[in-house]
C-alpha cells in the first residue's frame, strides 16, 4: 500500500499515465498507420513517468527518514547536522530550523540539569547550616534547669539570632539565584550609602581599635536599590573587619570615571591564599581564614547583589593587605 506521504505522487502519476494512454489511443484511433510508432511513445512515457515518480518519492522518503532520524539523536541527546543535507531547497530550511531547535533544547535541558544540581546542593547546604544552631537550642533545652535559667537563656538567644540571621542570609542567597531582586533604584549619595553601611558594624570598629581613612566626596552619587547595595556593603564591610588586624588602618576611597563609579575599601590583613581566591564568591564556600561562626554566604550575596545592580565585585591581595573594589557602571 502507497504511504500516505507519497500517496499523492503516485496518483499524480497514475492520471499523467491515463492522460497519456488516452492521448494516445485517440492518436491510433486517427492515425492507425502510427499505432507502433505511439505504442513506442507509450511505453517511453510511461516508463518515464514512473521512474520520476519513483525518484521523487524515494528521495522524500529519504529526507523525512534524516528528519526522523535527526528528532532521534535530539531524543537522545546528540545534536548532529550533516553539511550533506543542506541543498538551499525546503528540506534543508526545515534541517536548518529543527538543528536550531534541538541546540536550543540541548541548552535548556543542561541549564535544568544544572540548576537541578545546584538546587541539590543548596539544600544540603541548607540543611546543614541550620542543624547546628537547631540542635543547639534542643540541647540547650534539654539541660535547663532552675540554676541555670539566667545562662540558658541568654545563649538560647544568641542562637535564636544567629538562626534568625541565618534564615534571612539564606533568603536573600535564593533571591540572588533566582535573580528575583528588586530592581527598583534610585540616585543616592555614595557617602551617606557608605556610612549607612558602615554604621551597624561600628561596636567592631571600637572593639579592634580600627582606624578608619575616609576618602569619599560628598557628592559622589550612584544609582542603586539602597536597602539591597547596603545589605551587600554590610557583608563586604564586616568581612573586612573580619581580617583586619587590631590596631590597623581601613582605607575606604571613591573616584568617578567616564563610565563607572569605583569604591576601594583596603584592609591591612593578611593575603588570602591562593588556593581560595578562585571560590571567594561560592556560596557556602569557607577559606582556611574565615571565622568560626562564618556561614560562607556573604561575598556570594554581595557579589549577586552588586551584579544584578550593574556593577562588578573583585577582591584582591595588595602589599599592604586585601583590597575590595565595586565598581558601579553607568
Amino acid at each position: 500500500m502507497t504511504k500516505p506521504e507519497v500517496r499523492s505522487i503516485a496518483e499524480l502519476a497514475g492520471v499523467l499515465a491515463v492522460i497519456l494512454t488516452l492521448t494516445c489511443g485517440a492518436l491510433t484511433w486517427l492515425s492507425p498507420n502510427l499505432g507502433l510508432g505511439l505504442f513506442g511513445v507509450w511505453l517511453l512515457g510511461v516508463s518515464a513517468i514512473a521512474f520520476f515518480s519513483y525518484r521523487w518519492s524515494r528521495m522524500i522518503r529519504q529526507r523525512l527518514a534524516a528528519i526522523e532520524d535527526q528528532l532521534r539523536s535530539a531524543r537522545l541527546g546528540q545534536a548532529d547536522y550533516q553539511m550533506t543535507l543542506n541543498d538551499e531547497g525546503a528540506f534543508s530550511a526545515l534541517h536548518n530550523e529543527l538543528f536550531h531547535y534541538v541546540r536550543q533544547t540541548e541548552a535548556l535541558r543542561e541549564d535544568l540539569q544544572r540548576d537541578r544540581d545546584q538546587l541539590t546542593v543548596a539544600i544540603t547546604d541548607i540543611a546543614h547550616q541550620l542543624r547546628t544552631p537547631i540542635a543547639a537550642a534542643t540541647n540547650l533545652s534539654e539541660l535547663l534547669t532552675t540554676a541555670n535559667t539566667a545562662a540558658t537563656r541568654e545563649e538560647l538567644l544568641v542562637q535564636n539570632r544567629r538562626l534568625a540571621q541565618l534564615v534571612e542570609q539564606l533568603i536573600l542567597l535564593a533571591k540572588v539565584d533566582t535573580h528575583t531582586l528588586s530592581q527598583r533604584r534610585a540616585s543616592v549619595s555614595l557617602d551617606t550609602l557608605l556610612r549607612a553601611s558602615l554604621a551597624p558594624l561600628l561596636p567592631v570598629v571600637a572593639d579592634r581599635h580600627v582606624t578608619m581613612k575616609w576618602q569619599v566626596a560628598p557628592d559622589l552619587t550612584v544609582n542603586v536599590n539602597q536597602r539591597l547595595m547596603q545589605e551587600a556593603l554590610i557583608n563586604l564591610f564586616k568581612n573586612t573587619f573580619e581580617h583586619a588586624p587590631a590596631d590597623s588602618l581601613v582605607t575606604v576611597t571613591a573616584a568617578a570615571t567616564a563610565i563607572s563609579t569605583i569604591v576601594t575599601i583596603i584592609n591591612e590583613g593578611p593575603a588570602i591564599p591562593e588556593v581560595d581566591l578562585p571560590h571567594l564568591f561560592e556560596r557556602f564556600y569557607r577559606g582556611s581564614q574565615s571565622a568560626p561562626n562564618n556561614l560562607g554566604v556573604g561575598l556570594a550575596i554581595a557579589q549577586g547583589i552588586i551584579a544584578a545592580g550593574d556593577g562588578r565585585l573583585t577582591v584582591e591581595n595588595e602589599t599592604t593587605g586585601v583590597s575590595m573594589r565595586v565598581e558601579w557602571f553607568r
